[in-house]
């Protein structure tokens, strides 16, 4: 290999990547970058081409969050950088470790009247747990490997580094210390987490906090997913006995059955866990109180009930609600612990426990009744699509939530069946991102398919990244929602103003935009045409798009819940 292709800021990157079991990359080409994709192509990286940046960071994150490891996204500098942000803040609050390399304008630039010159790392701050501009190829694998421990410690979350083109291009002939020796050395002896355990006094706490409980509540969200597999996770709550509701990635940690768990911890898409109002424990096992739990307000949590907060982030301690009891340390192995220790608490809370699951089976049945109610003409109405899927679900298919109207019929409707195959890709209202993150979702998981749910207002911001699907003849199937407007909007200005403007979308085709890019289009607009359509949508072994023209002002389920 050339020496002077060997010693460049962007081979010591690639390689620090490398060190660190990076085999992947999702990214958007770029004068700033081009250094970078050469280094990550001479160490047999692979790079995931996209068709915006946005959608490298959002692949990036599913990536990670479904294989509980680094998600990597490369963009160019200036607007590459600045489409990135949106990426990088979904990341943020998946609590999902990304590493976003964005190039950026030679340094004799910057200042200077250069072109496309900003301060990126000012930008990405607010959005990431770190953001840096690299100074020097010398400092390349330094600070490649620190801000891959700040991805990946704590509470995970995204970072961002961006380096000038002539950074990347610089050779390091001399200098006081050797990178390569230097990354040999960090990662020799990268830290691991801090993993505090829980006490002798505070177990003691915990268990008689739960043993004065009837009527137990556990939620989990990421951080217990973070802390076990799904085989811990149904070994502890089965000898608990304790219902449970799961949120974000926990979402089938364990499976939505009836049994045990009861589905999604927000009352506007589980009737179930509206249930949690009669409550006098809640146990916050890697989750905090925020919007999905009403901000603790009385609707949903009275006043009276306890809550115990088992969590590493002392940073979402007593949010929202004051705890009874707080415990920061690892969510399953304290809830591992008090079930190994209090093997008799179950038996307490079993009429409790049967209450739940008879109401969630009776809910489970609404779903059917409301589903022969929508049958009031030959349109279709979105939970009949919902039906007609369900007849082909299995543990292993994906499924990723895009943001509207529509799409929370299948919020509220599919049960969480396993880990990392249930979805919900907006956390910040980022409308359209079901799509590369269902792309990135099943890039990594690779059995089985992804439907993505998706409105016809949301598919047009990522609309050309199907393309990346086309190219690795993935299994993914857009389900597109269509009704010609922005559903939400038209919806809500109708309610408040009697009127709606600037709501309406054009009657568009899309399954023959998808045909356009390679992938299969199917269209049904007549219900007695519906079961058809799914089963030719889910019999192609590759993309597939079905466009669905749905009951116009349809609205969305559950919606009699008062969460403000």
């Amino acid at each position: 290999m050339n020496n002077e292709i060997d010693n460049t800021g962007a081979q010591f990157m690639a390689r620090a990547l490398r060190q660190h079991g990076v085999r992947r990359v999702f990214g958007l080409c770029g004068d700033h970058i081009n250094a970078l994709y050469r280094a990550l192509t001479l160490e047999d990286i692979e790079i995931v081409s996209t068709r915006s940046e946005s959608a490298a960071v959002h692949m990036a994150d599913a990536y990670a969050r479904v294989t509980r490891s680094l998600g990597v996204a490369v963009v160019t500098g200036c607007p590459g950088h600045t489409n990135a942000l949106t990426g990088m803040s979904v990341a943020m609050n998946a609590q999902s470790p990304v590493l976003v390399i964005s190039g950026l304008t030679p340094v004799d630039q910057r200042d200077r009247g250069g072109s496309q010159v900003l301060h990126q790392a000012d930008l990405a701050r607010p959005v990431t747990k770190w953001a840096l501009e690299v100074p020097s190829a010398v400092h390349m694998a330094e600070m490649v490997t620190k801000a891959i421990q700040i991805a990946t410690s704590g509470t995970p979350g995204p970072v961002s580094l961006s380096v000038p083109s002539d950074v990347f291009e610089d050779t390091v002939r001399k200098a006081k210390d050797d990178p390569l020796d230097h990354l040999r050395q960090v990662t020799a002896r990268a830290p691991l987490a801090v993993r505090t355990s829980l006490s002798a006094d505070g177990l003691a706490q915990v268990r008689q906090l739960l043993q004065g409980a009837s009527r137990p509540v556990l939620i989990l969200g990421n951080g217990a997913r973070r802390d076990g597999s799904a085989e811990q996770a149904n070994a502890i709550v089965q000898k608990l006995g304790i219902p449970v509701f799961t949120i974000d990635q926990a979402r089938g940690l364990v499976p939505d059955d009836g049994r045990h768990c009861f589905g999604y911890a927000d009352p506007l898409f589980s009737r179930t866990f509206r249930e949690t109002v009669a409550a006098d424990v809640v146990v916050l096992a890697g989750a905090a109180i925020d919007f999905h739990t009403c901000f603790g307000r009385g609707q949903l949590l009275r006043p009276g009930v306890k809550i115990l907060q088992i969590t590493e982030d002392a940073a979402l301690l007593n949010q929202c609600r004051q705890n009874e009891l707080s415990i920061q340390a690892p969510a399953m192995q304290v809830l591992r612990e008090v079930a190994e220790s209090a093997p008799g608490l179950a038996a307490g809370w079993s009429d409790w426990l049967s209450f739940m699951q008879q109401r969630y089976a009776e809910n489970r049945e609404r779903w059917d009744t409301q589903c022969r109610e929508v049958a009031i003409d030959r349109t279709i109405h979105p939970l009949q699509l919902c039906a007609s899927l369900q007849r082909h679900r299995t543990p292993d298919t994906g499924i990723v939530i895009d943001a509207g109207d529509y799409v929370h019929w299948a919020r509220g409707y599919f049960p969480a069946l396993a880990p990392d195959r249930w979805m919900d890709a907006v956390l910040i209202g980022n409308l359209g991102g079901s799509l590369p993150l269902g792309i990135g979702s099943q890039m990594a998981h690779g059995r089985g398919q992804t439907w993505t749910f998706i409105g016809d207002g949301g598919f047009a911001f990522y609309s050309w990244d199907l393309e990346v699907a086309v190219q690795r003849g993935l299994p993914l199937k857009i389900i597109l929602g269509n009704d010609a407007c922005w559903g939400v909007e038209k919806r809500l200005q109708q309610g408040a103003y009697g009127e709606h403007v600037g709501c309406e979308l054009r009657e568009v085709r899309y399954d023959k935009f998808a045909e356009m890019l390679g992938a299969t289009g199917i269209h049904v607009d007549d219900v007695g045409h519906l079961d058809d359509a799914v089963d030719r949508l889910v019999a192609c072994p590759g993309p597939a798009l079905l466009n669905v023209r749905i009951r116009s002002m349809a609205g969305r389920p559950l919606a009699d819940f008062p969460r403000y």
